[in-house]
């Protein structure tokens, strides 16, 4: 280890140097290791950003097993999925989440479950201020495994493990699902390890770099364009639990802030702080921005603001996250770049399944070492996603000019993009029709200014329910049973949805309704 008193993560002051991290995540290993768990393995993480979550990753994968990352903003059957689907048999969870654990079904709980807290890792006076959310105090719960307890009570010996990068499975990304439920991508040694590498030489990743780490840790972006290429680079994390702006602009300059890696929200609500010309953005070297694409006059209020470039990027998780994009040295705003190395691209008409000429658009295939081995448990949806020479199909339209900038300029799948997160609209239907008084139920986007797109969802009543059931009652309906980012802002109540001949909701003909429709202020 080059320098191992060095940081690698500081939280909100509280620092975890390099020979802390290596020492805590083997213990976590042979902690895991003494429960009985086993090479192969699938642990969950159920965790916000903090120090635990990259201590738990890395000490899962030193004893072999498959991480499974739990978004925060589950609710139960969305945490329920999960865990019986990937059959998990271990989670590391934070104490405000339990109540959620607890709350699913008992035979998908795993066996073993471990909680931690904020307080774990966070200094006696905070150096940056807690976001509301964060409680400094810790609760222990009955009938679980204390993650402080369980660390300092196992050695550190490492644990040797035989790891085939190529076929062993590292993590199980589970991404929203186009038939209602989420599946997991499963990414293997080889794939996070080919592309952590590339990310680092691809931006030009230093080991004197100062990361700015607000985006979520359980999606690939904030993991592997962030997290793990910059802790291979010796780098330093500033890590904040959830996005908190006006903490995150003074942490710019107090810790000398040189990389950021943002959603397109982010970057508009930065130009919109009234003060922002207060803030000090000279340290910042690298701004990259993935999710939804940036409006250029986003790009140019950015640049007289910071004095950075935003440098626009592409990918998904079934690639292991970033695999498209600009860099320092070739950038073209509104556009993703291009292929980062190692991987190709073509675009295929949807209709003829022929490659799609210069200066046309079609579907983006990708192939490379990133790409996923396939779904989890679902070898009919891999399918249709991978071909049997090895292309994803992305299910994004694109198009490439003749200096061979890429642009997405759509979807073929009924996906939409909620302030970066993907979020397929038959996910949201399956839940509606979950509630008891809908018969029928169909999601589509619309445009946010502010979020990129959201879901609005039009529904169909049981006739013992009609003029029973409020929106209201739906939209709350939602909000306990999806993550928030998921939920549709507006219910409409239909009569009947558009069908064709055959049965089949038409989705595109409430989107074509809704353009059609006048904006009432």
């Amino acid at each position: 280890m080059k320098n191992p008193e060095k940081a690698a993560i500081i939280f909100y002051g509280y620092e975890v140097t390099y020979s802390q991290l290596d020492e805590l995540s083997d213990r976590f290993a042979a902690a895991l290791s003494g429960m009985g768990l086993v090479k192969g393995d699938r642990i969950g993480i159920y965790l916000e950003n903090c120090p635990q979550f990259v201590i738990a990753i890395y000490g899962v994968l030193k004893m072999g097993g498959v991480v499974v990352t739990c978004s925060p903003m589950y609710k139960t059957q969305e945490l329920e999925h999960e865990l019986r689907d990937a059959g998990v048999k271990a989670i590391l969870l934070e104490d405000p989440l339990y109540p959620v654990l607890a709350s699913v079904a008992k035979d998908a709980v795993p066996r073993n479950v471990i909680v931690t807290s904020f307080a774990d890792f966070l200094p006696a006076k905070p150096a940056i201020p807690l976001h509301e959310t964060m409680s400094p105090e810790k609760k222990l719960i009955k009938g679980t495994i204390d993650f402080m307890e369980l660390l300092e009570k196992t050695e550190a010996g490492p644990l040797d493990i035989a790891i085939d990068m190529e076929n062993d499975l590292a993590l199980l990304q589970y991404t929203a699902g186009t038939t209602g439920l989420p599946k997991g991508a499963m990414l293997t040694h080889q794939n996070l390890a080919v592309h952590g590498l590339l990310v680092r030489h691809y931006y030009e990743y230093a080991e004197d770099d100062i990361h700015l780490v607000m985006l979520p840790i359980f999606h690939v972006t904030g993991l592997d364009i962030a997290v793990n290429p910059a802790l291979a680079m010796g780098s330093t994390l500033v890590m904040f639990a959830r996005f908190d702006l006006l903490p995150m602009l003074n942490a710019i300059k107090t810790y000398g802030v040189t990389h950021w890696v943002t959603i397109t929200p982010v970057n508009v609500a930065v130009i919109n702080v009234p003060n922002i010309s207060d803030y000090d953005f000279g340290s910042l070297r690298l701004v990259l921005s993935g999710g939804a694409p940036v409006p250029v006059d986003i790009h140019k209020k950015w640049y007289a603001t910071t004095g950075t470039h935003i440098i626009e990027g592409y990918g998904l998780s079934e690639c292991t996250g970033g695999i498209c994009g600009n860099n320092r040295q070739q950038f073209s705003p509104g556009t993703v770049g291009a292929p980062v190395y190692y991987h190709d691209i073509k675009l295929v008409d949807v209709d003829t399944g022929q490659e799609a000429g210069k200066g046309g658009h079609g579907e983006l295939w990708i192939k490379g070492p990133c790409v996923m081995k396939g779904y989890w448990k679902s070898p009919e949806q891999t399918r249709t996603v991978l071909t049997e020479d090895g292309w994803l199909k992305t299910g994004d339209i694109a198009s490439v000019d003749d200096e061979g900038w890429l642009r997405i300029v759509g979807r073929s799948k009924e996906m939409i993009k909620v302030s970066g997160y993907s979020v397929f609209l038959a996910e949201i239907d399956a839940i509606l029709s979950k509630h008891p008084a809908v018969a029928e139920a169909a999601t589509i986007g619309i445009p946010h200014p502010y979020r990129g797109e959201e879901p609005k969802s039009f529904v169909v009543l049981k006739s013992d329910y009609k003029e029973k059931t409020t929106e209201d009652e739906v939209l709350q309906f939602c909000k306990e049973n999806m993550a928030a980012f998921k939920c549709p802002r507006q219910i409409v109540f239909l009569d009947s949805l558009p069908k064709s001949g055959a049965g089949k909701i038409l989705r595109r003909v409430l989107a074509e309704q809704e353009l059609m429709t006048p904006c009432v202020n």
